[in-house]
């Protein structure tokens, strides 16, 4: 299961998250220059629910359902070396898209950070959407689209076409059952940049690793897929030792996809259901443990800099 040989299995999977008194393994050497390296955040989500229409967000109950600004991300990621952030849709009311990106542009306005933003469009239009995608275009901060998978709709697979003319990325964020027919839709289009949202979304929790490693391998063949590794955190079971459980995952990954094809995400604030930022920060910075000094500087910002072109 861990096939990486760098992954040192027992010290790895045993590393406390804090030292003790709490201080976070990172902060430990001052003079440590590996703990400096920037980080690009590739995957943020921020709301206004008093600006756009959030259908998923309507239940009172959801913890989620309350305003989540810039102000608010960065109270959670204070002292951490985030350098850039790239902007994801947030399933807005799907006539809003456009309005969405509008307010991305603005908040970009209060924090340069954010570099660029993964948009929604409604792909399913077709050619006959070529005029709206010409006037998204517009906005500068667009590097690429995120909208549900319709692999055995046509006109959605013509919309897809069109993210070529504009140097569009797709984000594909989809379940396990779903990888064989993204791998014919990735092969199928060899020249679009295709980054999945992430891993895929595993059920780590219950451990469906095997039948979700059997799924993603075959992924190691096209050089135009790139992995997220995020949202591994909110697929875990919190009551066990969630690096013992992550670890075969991110593992995988690895060996799947080869250091020049995979990023950082926060997935902040979804993230919140499992754990703050700085818990994904400690267990992501303990998994990277085992990579080289120049293995990290490309997982941990160089390669989303490349693939989404900031």
């Amino acid at each position: 299961m861990h096939r990486r040989g760098f992954i040192k299995k027992g010290g790895l999977a045993c590393a406390a998250l804090t030292l003790p008194g709490g201080v976070p393994f990172y902060d430990i050497d001052p003079n440590d220059v590996e703990k400096d390296i920037p980080l690009i955040d590739t995957h943020l989500h921020l709301w206004d629910l008093n600006h756009l229409d959030y259908p998923w967000l309507q239940n009172p109950e959801n913890p989620l359902s309350r305003n989540y600004l810039l102000a608010d991300y960065k109270e959670a990621t204070a002292g951490l070396p985030i350098e850039k952030m790239v902007f994801v849709e947030c399933a807005r009311d799907p006539g809003q898209y456009l309005q969405e990106v509008d307010w991305v542009r603005g908040i970009q306005e209060k924090d340069k950070r954010i570099s660029g933003m993964v948009a929604y469009f409604p792909l399913e239009k077709g050619m006959s959407g070529a005029k709206e995608m010409e006037v998204m275009a517009e906005r500068k901060i667009v590097k690429g689209i995120r909208k549900a998978f319709m692999p055995g709709h046509q006109n959605f697979l013509e919309g897809i076409k069109l993210l070529g003319q504009f140097n569009w990325s797709y984000d594909l964020n989809i379940r396990p059952r779903d990888l064989p027919a993204a791998f014919k839709f990735a092969k199928s289009n060899p020249n679009l940049v295709i980054i999945l949202d992430h891993i895929a979304n595993p059920d780590i929790g219950n451990n469906d690793w095997e039948t979700w490693e059997k799924a993603i391998s075959p992924f190691s063949s096209l050089q135009n897929v790139s992995c997220k590794i995020s949202g591994m955190l909110t697929k875990t079971d919190l009551t066990v030792g969630s690096i013992e459980q992550m670890e075969p995952y991110f593992d995988t990954v690895l060996e799947v996809f080869g250091i020049d094809r995979v990023l950082f995400g926060g997935d902040w604030p979804v993230l919140l259901r499992a754990a703050s930022y700085r818990d994904w920060i400690k267990v992501f910075y303990t998994m990277t443990q085992g990579l080289t000094f120049s293995e990290k500087k490309k997982l941990y910002y160089r390669n989303a800099a490349s693939i989404y072109r900031l």
